[in-house]
């Protein structure tokens, strides 16, 4: 065989190998979170977009149009893994009924991110957590209370979340910090939440008209805390009991005053991390088991701050190469 023939072999193999590169379909992460289109959840998905940009791997991005939808997401969860994507980042909407489909995908040597709760089974090699740091959101919303009421009164606390082990984790930590940094404010009450806003605009009327009434409000979930904007808004005469909210929903009310202050969290930051923890899993290295990401208290005097800007940014960001 001369030197002329053994070269056209090379170079067509070389060609085929490229043109089978070529059709060779990208491999994609899927990501799940609770749900789509909001100041919550959208950082999330820039900040893994944005990291995945010169990665070789695609994004595809998919969750219920509607909160509590968990058979939806479950569904999503599911279908990524049949599909074959390499891995998953997953927000879960309910701990316990979200710890199935995970140990399915853990024997089935899916590379899992799980975002913003605690499901069970240990980190390892192919499993590994990034949630917002519910002890220092805890401190942050305990310190503005005790600065609110100054250091004496009662509060309410609506949307407590029995279904997300974060959620509980949340109310346990914000009633320790409060003891111990104002022993003089006492919780008067305690509502179980859900995602049904008109819901929890009834949970919070009925707070407001309470007697003895409370001093302030504290919404553990973005539900309760538009709930309690809208109770504040058809009360009448209008009611001046603060409310601080957790994770962010929406601003206005924060710029009018009607909402004193939310815990955000920099869902932007987690999805960056979620997205490096991925590519280590992929690459067979193990990543840190559980990273939590510092959430920051949104005020009237911070939302205009850089912070909230980042979080803001995927409004024009350019989606096109995602």
């Amino acid at each position: 065989m001369n030197v002329r023939r053994i070269s056209c072999l090379l170079a067509l193999a070389t060609l085929t190998a490229l043109l089978a590169g070529c059709n060779r379909p990208q491999p994609v992460i899927g990501v799940v979170p609770r749900t789509t289109g909001t100041l919550l959840w959208e950082p999330l998905h820039l900040g893994i977009a944005e990291t995945a940009r010169n990665s070789g791997l695609h994004i595809g991005w998919n969750g219920p149009a509607d909160l509590s939808n968990v058979e939806t997401q479950l569904n999503l969860f599911s279908r990524m893994q049949k599909n074959q994507f390499r891995g998953i980042i997953f927000a879960p909407e309910e701990t316990l009924a979200s710890r199935s489909v995970i140990l399915d995908a853990i024997k089935a040597n899916m590379p899992l991110v799980i975002v913003d709760d605690e499901v069970g089974p240990p980190a390892g090699p192919l499993l590994s957590y990034v949630s917002t740091d519910e002890r220092a959101g805890a401190l942050l919303a305990a310190k503005r209370i005790a600065q609110l009421l100054h250091g004496r009164g009662s509060v309410a606390l609506i949307g407590v979340s029995p279904r997300s082990e974060n959620g509980l984790r949340r109310q346990q930590y914000l009633e320790e910090d409060l003891a111990q940094i104002a022993p003089e404010i006492k919780v008067a009450v305690r509502v179980f939440g859900d995602a049904n806003i008109p819901h929890q605009q009834q949970i919070a009327a009925e707070v407001l008209k309470r007697t003895p009434a409370v001093d302030l409000i504290v919404a553990l979930t973005p539900f309760a805390t538009r709930g309690a904007y809208y109770a504040k808004l058809a009360s009448t005469p209008r009611s001046q009991v603060p409310v601080v909210g957790f994770d962010q929903d929406i601003l206005f009310p924060v710029q009018t005053g009607d909402v004193d202050s939310v815990v955000v969290q920099n869902t932007r930051e987690i999805g960056r991390t979620a997205f490096e923890h991925m590519q280590q899993e992929l690459a067979g290295k193990t990543p840190e088991g559980h990273t939590l990401v510092a959430p920051f208290l949104l005020t009237r005097e911070t939302l205009s701050s850089p912070t909230v800007a980042s979080l803001l940014a995927y409004e024009t960001y350019d989606w096109s190469t995602q």
